[in-house]
């Protein structure tokens, strides 16, 4: 039986919401920006079935319209109320039932599943701890800079550049890059804001390195004045060296990898740790770190390396490792053989810094969306371009470096081995290569009057069309920080006019038996019909995107929905049913992500049988990073890869007469 809405007010006025923590960061360092709106019932309603219809088949469609009717009729709205009087009580009404669902709730490992991984231009072979150590010193020092100016709330607000030129955006992202931590829990991990800690008054970093840890605190002297660079670069040195010394790389625990566990898992383990007074020390200084530096004294093997034929041109190291086997490094670091160990997957930031000049970050995903790390990380890469001009040259000292020393015991010795064999099957099971397309970029795409984003998203939908004869649920992350503490909605670009247009490109000869024996029936379709295919769906998802960066995407506030429907304990078959796995199972999870600089970013698939598309358009060639795992049966990485590129080939080939 439904409450009344009496009942319900009642019961809310009553409660007591706690705010995250993380609400509250930045109340006073940004413009006053507005609240996020809550569409109207309806509408979401319409826009959800609309969403539906090139997923489902007809009698999961009419099974779903008579879930909305009952829906819109029954429960809706109450629960639109409970999100309306939510939103006057709440910065952002969404935000903390978003984060929960997308992140703190998820049980999966972070690599792969969730940490994206970025690789940088390779560096000049760093061969020496020496030119190692000259090159962190400089992406230590860079990195403090921008936290000066952040202690300073000194960050100049960004601002639109389309869709409402000149609308601030909100800056809350980029403060949590060095104060935040991922800890892990047995049924939901706690994302913890270390800013307040009196430690910081004193900031420290973490260096890994063999699979060992160690602080480098950043001031000396009862003043805490700031090192130098060249004092950074010494006492990086000097972890190098200790690192590799026989006597400390015998018999080490790689402690790094517990990790990469499962999170429940990952909780037992760190329970078991913090029974040590000093483990718990050791994971305190951790946690309350800015940031990591990851030396990678080993490299990932060359079975690493592009299996794909489609697009393996790019930039290679010396040593024949490609910017795929990169990609691998950054991502998970290579499995336990290689430098999975040497990592901590729950800090925000790892800087990964390798022997061979190959440099890049691994980051937790859960404080921050990528354009707020990519604009961080595009400022260390420039300010480190003219390494070789660089004086500086540090020479080791006898100052012993601080270690972090671990307590381990058989039962912990066994959670490491068990994370190890996981975390190897993981990798071995990621197919994930770097693919450049060097026909055209964004300069053709835009003389075609199209939006750069909305070509590409038609071009997977067509290439996954071309490949599986359908289209599914697709996931592309749309930024919401027109709002107040906002993150992202999701553009949904498998549309009906998506898969009309999908169909006409990709339509075949179809054989058929009569009496007068078999022929070839061709069902085709004018060139002038597919361009006015292709403008309809062109037209369709460019509104999905205004209607997401404007605040008004359905899938958020379909989980909020959800989520006061679960808190209220209103029963709705809505959110029960086999369609909203159906629509939330996401087989196309996409995000482009713009640099500025030959750096791209990667990630894995978010479904067992999906793809992980990240795209990168640049003015004359597109890069994507695709993934997927070997041991579905449903997706092939390479076949993938051909389809966009013949996919790219045949719209560019579509849209010419458009352009002229």
């Amino acid at each position: 039986m439904l409450h009344s809405y009496a009942h319900l007010t009642k019961y809310i006025n009553a409660r007591m919401f706690i705010i995250h923590r993380m609400n509250c960061l930045h109340k006073t360092s940004q413009v006053k920006l507005p609240k996020l709106p809550v569409p109207l019932l309806e509408r979401t309603m319409k826009l959800y079935l609309e969403t539906l219809k090139p997923i489902l088949n007809e009698k999961q469609q009419e099974n779903v319209r008579k879930l909305v009717s009952e829906f819109t009729s029954g429960p809706g709205p109450i629960l639109q109320e409970i999100l309306i009087e939510r939103r006057e009580e709440y910065d952002n009404w969404a935000y903390d039932w978003w984060l929960h669902d997308m992140y703190l709730c998820n049980q999966a490992c972070l690599p792969v599943n969730s940490n994206p991984g970025m690789v940088f231009p390779p560096l000049p072979n760093l061969s020496t701890e020496t030119q190692m150590a000259k090159f962190s010193a400089k992406f230590v020092t860079e990195m403090m800079n921008f936290k000066r100016i952040l202690d300073k709330r000194a960050l100049p607000v960004e601002k639109a550049t389309a869709r409402e030129k000149g609308q601030p955006f909100c800056m809350a992202q980029y403060y949590r890059l060095m104060t935040s931590y991922r800890e892990p829990g047995l049924v939901k991990d706690n994302l913890i804001n270390v800013e307040s800690d009196l430690t910081l008054s004193r900031p420290h970093i973490i260096i890994a390195c063999k699979s060992q840890f160690y602080v480098l605190r950043l001031t000396s002297g009862e003043d805490a004045t700031p090192l130098t660079e060249e004092q950074i670069a010494t006492k990086m040195l000097n972890i190098i060296l200790d690192a590799k010394k026989p006597t400390n790389t015998a018999g080490v625990y790689p402690i790094g990898v517990l990790t990469s566990q499962k999170r429940d898992d990952w909780a037992h383990s760190r329970e078991l740790l913090s029974k040590s007074a000093s483990n718990r020390n050791n994971l305190a200084l951790i946690e309350r770190c800015l940031f990591f530096i990851n030396f990678d004294l080993e490299s990932p093997g060359l079975e690493f390396n592009s299996k794909c034929k489609v697009g393996a041109k790019g930039y290679r190291l010396s040593n024949d490792r490609d910017e795929t086997n990169m990609m691998h490094q950054m991502l998970h670091g290579g499995g336990s053989e290689y430098c999975s160990g040497n990592r901590w997957f729950d800090k925000t930031i790892q800087l990964i810094i390798g022997k061979d000049g190959a440099n890049g970050l691994c980051y937790e995903h859960s404080p921050s969306e990528g354009i707020a790390v990519i604009e961080l990380m595009e400022k260390l890469i420039k300010s480190t371009k003219d390494l070789d001009k660089q004086t500086i040259d540090p020479v080791a000292s006898v100052e012993k470096p601080e270690k972090l020393i671990w307590s381990v015991n058989n039962e912990l010795i066994k959670h490491i081995a068990d994370a190890s064999s996981v975390l190897d099957r993981l990798v071995k099971d990621l197919d994930c290569h770097v693919f450049r397309f060097t026909q055209y970029g964004k300069e053709f795409i835009k003389s075609c009057k199209v939006s750069p984003d909305v070509y590409i998203q038609l071009a997977m939908q067509l290439a996954y069309h071309k490949l599986h004869g359908k289209l599914v649920a697709t996931y592309e992350s749309a930024s919401t920080r027109r709002f107040r503490l906002g993150r992202v909605d999701n553009i949904r670009a498998a549309t009906v006019e998506a898969l009309e247009w999908a169909k006409a490109m990709n339509q075949s000869a179809v054989t058929e038996s009569g009496i007068l024996g078999t022929k070839k029936i061709y069902y085709t379709v004018t060139e002038h019909e597919k361009m006015q295919l292709f403008e309809t769906a062109v037209k369709k998802q460019t509104d999905i995107m205004i209607d997401n960066i404007l605040g008004m995407g359905i899938d958020v506030h379909l989980l909020g929905l959800r989520q006061a429907a679960r808190e209220n304990a209103l029963s709705c078959t809505l959110f029960e049913d086999d369609s909203y796995r159906i629509a939330n199972s996401f087989a196309l999870s996409t995000s482009q992500l713009l640099t500025s600089t030959d750096s791209f970013m990667g990630y894995g698939p978010v479904v067992p049988d999906g793809y992980g598309v990240s795209y990168n358009p640049q003015n004359n060639s597109i890069v994507f990073c695709i993934s997927s795992f070997k041991s579905a049966k449903i997706t092939n990485n390479s076949a993938y890869t051909a389809a966009l590129e013949q996919s790219l080939s045949i719209m560019q080939k579509l849209t010419y007469t458009k352009r002229n």
